[in-house]
């Protein structure tokens, strides 16, 4: 099964026994990382970015920020190396229904560029107002309005929350580049990165 661009779970297999073997091979963990890229940028990045570059500006900010707002759950728990369970978590590394604000809120607050730009507050109102809003209701709530005009990530402006599409897209490329760092710096999020990839896995 391709999980990554043309790379099989196989793949990937072969290669975590060679990681296993030599756990701390900067070029090993570096193929690993481009299983992540491609993986995201396959099924996200680019296609975030076909829309953006390919339609006018009438309604593809909707789109495309629906992408990035449905990957925010995965970059989250790659970092932490959990794994969606329907039902109750059988162990400490899954999680379940009814427990996506709180990674929503982690990965907004405590991972760089966005912990400097969101608030807990904030993070849950985005959480609320614009990721479950679009996703379950297609649509915006509470003031939140997509611009591709507004200053930085979020503006607060005349009763509006103005979130900036273009920004948020290369905000999310910037966190991608940053952690890839993040993972060769910390045997923590190499082990995590390792369980969220079984979890891909085992579920393609």
């Amino acid at each position: 099964m391709k999980i990554a661009g043309d790379k099989t779970d196989k793949d990937w297999l072969s290669l975590e026994l060679k990681i296993k073997v030599d756990f701390g091979n900067v070029d090993l963990w570096n193929q690993a990382l481009d299983f992540f890229e491609d993986r995201l940028n396959e099924r996200y990045i680019k296609p975030a970015e076909e829309i953006q570059d390919n339609l006018s500006a009438l309604g593809e900010g909707f789109a495309i920020t629906t992408l990035l707002c449905s990957l925010i759950e995965a970059l989250e728990t790659f970092y932490e190396g959990k794994c969606f369970k329907c039902g109750p978590p059988r162990s400490k590394y899954d999680y379940g229904n009814g427990t996506s604000r709180l990674i929503y809120v982690n990965f907004l607050t405590k991972r760089e560029p966005f912990k400097a730009m969101f608030s807990p507050d904030l993070a849950k109102d985005f959480y609320n107002n614009v990721r479950c809003a679009l996703l379950h209701e297609a649509m915006t709530r509470n003031g939140w309005v997509i611009r591709t005009n507004s200053e930085g990530l979020v503006e607060e402006k005349d009763g509006e929350k103005r979130l900036n599409r273009r920004v948020f897209l290369q905000e999310i490329k910037n966190y991608l580049k940053k952690y890839r760092g993040v993972v060769q710096g910390s045997k923590d999020r190499k082990d995590a990165f390792i369980r969220k990839m079984k979890c891909i896995c085992d579920n393609s």
